[in-house]
């Protein structure tokens, strides 16, 4: 099988020749092993090892041309800050958040920061959406209309990611993320949960916007033919929110967004890392191909054979825990962390790798390990 079929197949729990390995890294540092400089480097790098690999695209939603941000630098009794104002046709929006040792992004910036970053819920100051007043400009920072200018820059993309795929025949996937993670990107974590009972009418028009930007990105996306959809459901987990609530917020959407990608012929890949358990019955009920992302060490650890018998005709893609077994453990750990992901798991409808990226400074000795583990255990090529 090429890897395309191989990774399409696993996706759809359709036999395999064998079960994929598919690593992902860091961006920046990236391991000094991983010495790729580009895409093409990156593929002819995998295909020496034997990994399976995809062409991924991002699926963003950028601010409309009509919008000015301006960013300032302060300092407070916390330290130092950046302010960011973002002026747009229907009035500014304001944020401030601190500017911390280990977000040197932040301290050097010279134009605003985008909106969906992880470093930004613990550092806030000044939240960016305070009142339902400060909602008329999201239709400028989160158009839901694609200028034809963007529609085009994102067909390119496609184009270009497509050809390098059909080249080293892998697919292409697109990476899509709508939902209750952006209220982690935009309200630190507790006040986020709190918000969606306090003020419920704020955030279902929050949300109901920024979806709307995201379809419409994802129906061009599924138009061009991608593959594959990834959805991230990072911050949409039980480790934050109820079951009634992700019943409220995340399951209409997600019902919308796998039947069209469904109905394109795509296959679709839910991201969930931890907080899986008490949601099994809601997962199981969607009609997605893939739950990506169960880490089974960390938050308590997760039964991997339970959530296989609870998701039946569902693949998984992960098995083992980036940060505990690739990053904290020992060479002959990982090698029985991956034994016993393929006892839980089987060769049907599995992929091995957590979606975390191989971090600079993990041992490449674990990966190694992986390797070795998988050739032993994923079928007969090996």
């Amino acid at each position: 099988m090429t890897m395309k079929e191989r990774l399409l197949s696993a996706l759809r729990s359709r036999p395999v020749d064998h079960v994929p390995l598919v690593p992902r890294f860091w961006a920046a540092p990236r391991h000094v092993q991983a010495a790729w400089t580009n895409e093409r480097e990156r593929l002819e790098f995998f295909a020496r090892h034997g990994w399976d690999a995809t062409v991924d695209l991002w699926c963003s939603v950028r601010p409309a041309a009509s919008v000015r941000g301006e960013v300032f630098h302060e300092q407070d009794a916390s330290g130092p800050a950046i302010r960011q104002v973002w002026h747009t046709p229907a009035g500014d929006i304001t944020e401030r958040l601190r500017a911390t040792d280990d977000w040197p992004e932040a301290q050097a910036a010279t134009r605003p920061l985008g909106f969906l970053h992880d470093f930004r819920p613990p550092r806030y100051l000044e939240v960016p959406f305070k009142s339902e007043s400060d909602l008329a400009a999201l239709s400028y920072l989160f158009p839901a209309h694609l200028a034809p200018e963007e529609k085009d820059a994102i067909a390119r993309s496609y184009r270009d990611a497509r050809a390098l795929a059909d080249e080293f025949r892998v697919p292409v996937f697109a990476d899509v993320r709508p939902g209750l993670d952006w209220l982690v990107w935009l309200f630190p974590a507790q006040e986020a949960v709190v918000r969606t009972l306090d003020t419920p009418g704020l955030i279902r028009q929050l949300l109901g916007h920024i979806g709307e930007a995201y379809r419409r990105r994802l129906e061009v996306l599924l138009e061009l033919g991608v593959d594959a959809i990834i959805r991230s459901g990072w911050y949409e987990s039980a480790s934050l929110w109820s079951p009634g609530l992700f019943r409220e917020y995340v399951v209409p959407e997600l019902e919308w967004e796998i039947g069209a990608v469904k109905a394109a012929g795509a296959a679709f890949v839910y991201l969930m890392d931890s907080g899986v358990g008490p949601l099994l019955p809601d997962l199981a009920r969607l009609d997605f191909d893939c739950l990506a992302g169960v880490d089974p060490a960390t938050a308590g650890g997760v039964d991997l054979a339970e959530v296989r018998r609870r998701l039946p005709g569902k693949a998984l893609w992960g098995g083992i825990s980036g940060p505990l077994h690739l990053g904290r453990g020992t060479p002959r750990g990982v090698e029985r962390a991956v034994e016993r992901a393929f006892a839980a798991c089987g060769q049907t409808g599995f992929i091995l790798g957590p979606v975390v990226g191989f971090r600079h400074d993990w041992p490449w000795e674990n990966l190694e390990a992986c390797e070795r583990a998988w050739r032993r255990l994923s079928g007969p090529r090996w």
